[in-house]
């Protein structure tokens, strides 16, 4: 047996004249376990978030990209000969190039991005599902056609897609730009508009032509700015990434999609941001069990001085009450995170809390549970609630 926990068990649960230090013990606990429900729910939440995220940008980001390392464009030829799809856990690739360029239509103009793909890109990426009329089509009945983001085809007060309804796009023609005549220094592409597609505002400048379409509008014969790249569900991300810039050479960067794109790792500091003000919180929560522990301390000591006629030493006093604190953090903790766990489950398998599903397109509130957050919630609760216990003790006993 435990001396030192089996007392404070039954100081915890003595019934004397002041039973109402009891009540202000549970009250305690409530309190410091509403910080750990709450941090656990809001992680999970931070979770979801990411989660809805990267599914959303998946129809753009590729798993892996191999990106030129000097300059804006790389020989598409080269990477060709250099046959980065035999590489093990490669599922499908599509070379791209991409550059800003000008729409017009019937008077109404804009400036976008052109992104040239070829026939492989709907494979590599979930763009189509992101159509919203039409189809994902730069080619009809052999005639260039555009993909073009809504809001660009608004700002062209286009209304209808079809392949017959024509769009310019404009470009600098490097090889024939002049400072004293600039006319003619542009070269011109018109494409109909085959389809529409709707990811968020970050991409709503985006126009999707063919590859070659693209390189004869930005005068770029042959060049590529990316090589987008999707993985096998198994495949190892970060051994296939080795592979391919040993076989590439120093002439190209490889990076996987979180390093591509700079909100995952924006997502992920906010998280653990977050945590970290949260711990602060739990700190200051926390500190509802010194003014419990005091009121206990001073409550028992004529109990106190039993233990030490009885021949206990002053360490074995000090156990009892840090066994008793160490009892209240550990209610508290397992409230909190059943509480915290219950609310989040139920959340995540029947979405209660709905939300607007045009602003996010998604129905309920994303969350997602994770094991190493509860983990990380529990330990840090535990170790500042019995740094703060043990210091409380220690200083009162002291007096």
């Amino acid at each position: 047996m435990n001396l030192r926990r089996y007392i404070a068990k039954r100081y915890i649960k003595s019934k004397n004249s002041h039973s109402v230090i009891n009540h202000i013990s549970r009250v305690s606990m409530v309190a410091m376990s509403v910080p750990v429900m709450a941090m656990i729910v809001l992680l999970s939440v931070f979770n979801g978030l990411e989660n809805m995220v990267r599914d959303l940008y998946k129809a753009v980001d590729a798993d892996v990209v191999v990106l030129p390392a000097k300059g804006t464009t790389f020989d598409e030829v080269a990477v060709r000969a250099l046959k980065p799809e035999e590489v093990e856990g490669v599922a499908s690739l599509s070379y791209t190039l991409e550059q800003g360029a000008m729409a017009e239509r019937e008077g109404s103009r804009t400036i976008v991005r052109i992104k040239g793909v070829d026939e492989a890109y709907a494979r590599t990426l979930p763009i189509e599902r992101h159509v919203t009329s039409g189809l994902f089509a730069t080619e009809y009945e052999g005639e260039p056609t555009a993909v073009a983001s809504r809001s660009a085809l608004l700002a062209l007060r286009c209304h209808s897609v079809s392949p017959q309804d024509k769009i310019s796009l404009y470009a600098i023609n490097r090889q024939r730009i002049s400072t004293i005549l600039p006319t003619g220094g542009y070269t011109r592409r018109d494409v109909g508009v085959a389809g529409v597609y709707n990811i968020d505002d970050q991409h709503s400048d985006m126009i999707f032509i063919s590859l070659k379409e693209a390189q004869r509008l930005l005068n770029h014969p042959d060049r590529c700015s990316s090589l987008e790249l999707s993985l096998q569900p198994d495949a190892d991300a970060e051994r296939v990434k080795q592979e391919l810039q040993s076989s590439l050479g120093g002439e190209y960067k490889v990076l996987l999609r979180d390093e591509n794109n700079s909100i995952y790792r924006l997502m992920a500091l906010e998280k653990w941001g977050v945590f970290l003000i949260s711990l602060v919180v739990m700190i200051i929560a926390s500190l509802t069990i010194v003014g419990t522990l005091i009121m206990i301390i001073i409550d028992k000591r004529e109990e106190r001085t039993t233990l030490l006629t009885l021949g206990a030493t002053p360490k074995l006093v000090r156990g009892v009450f840090i066994a008793e604190g160490e009892i209240m953090v550990r209610r508290s903790l397992i409230a909190g995170l059943v509480v915290g766990v219950a609310l989040t489950l139920v959340q995540q398998f029947f979405g209660i809390v709905q939300i607007d599903a045009a602003t996010l397109m998604v129905d309920a509130y994303p969350v997602e549970l994770q094991l190493w957050d509860v983990v990380a919630v529990a330990v840090g609760y535990y170790v500042i609630a019995k740094i703060i216990i043990w210091l409380t003790v220690r200083a009162m006993l002291k007096k």
